[in-house]
């Protein structure tokens, strides 16, 4: 139950985000009509904000990505959590659909329907070609079950896919 708990926290705080950072797809900021006569209104800047500046969902979940001081599974659980939290903001999968890794990569660094980044390009979790990698350097095979249920798989430290040290986990985040 408490992972239940902190995947629903976890989802919510990307949603506010999405809400707070990215609901004007202009980029531009509103002024403020309201506000009373003798007051002036607030001046903003034309230029936009830089988004390299703001953190991404990915920032925050794929932390510590391959760090010698998590399991390896853990990796693929906290891409996991990143593809429920993307599944939550992200609701039309028609025009961008998941196939597999390099559709599931270019979707997290925001050719989806909102165009929200979830990852940056030089994000550890990605190679040079943009497909999600696991710890030892090898894509990741990306498996969709259904419209938003993913199974991933790392093809573990020998690097050769379908064999006993693979790494997988089912789109429920259990390991089979």
């Amino acid at each position: 139950m408490p992972k239940r708990l902190l995947f629903i926290a976890i989802a919510l705080l990307i949603i506010w985000l999405g809400v707070t950072f990215f609901s004007d797809p202009s980029g531009q900021q509103k002024r403020n009509t309201t506000l009373p006569a003798e007051e002036a209104p607030p001046t903003f800047s034309e230029d936009k904000e830089d988004p390299s500046a703001s953190p991404l969902p990915g920032d925050t979940l794929l932390d510590s990505y391959a760090s010698e001081d998590t399991e390896p599974i853990d990796d693929l659980r906290k891409i996991n959590r990143l593809l429920g939290g993307y599944f939550s903001v992200i609701k039309d999968q028609t025009k961008y659909p998941i196939g597999g890794n390099a559709d599931l990569a270019a979707c997290l660094l925001g050719e989806n329907a909102n165009r929200m980044p979830f990852l940056r390009p030089d994000h550890p979790a990605l190679n040079s070609e943009s497909l999600l990698i696991d710890r030892w350097g090898t894509p990741l095979s990306v498996h969709p079950e259904a419209a938003r249920e993913i199974t991933l798989r790392s093809a573990g430290p020998d690097r050769t896919m379908f064999t006993d040290d693979d790494l997988i986990l089912l789109p429920n985040g259990e390991k089979p």
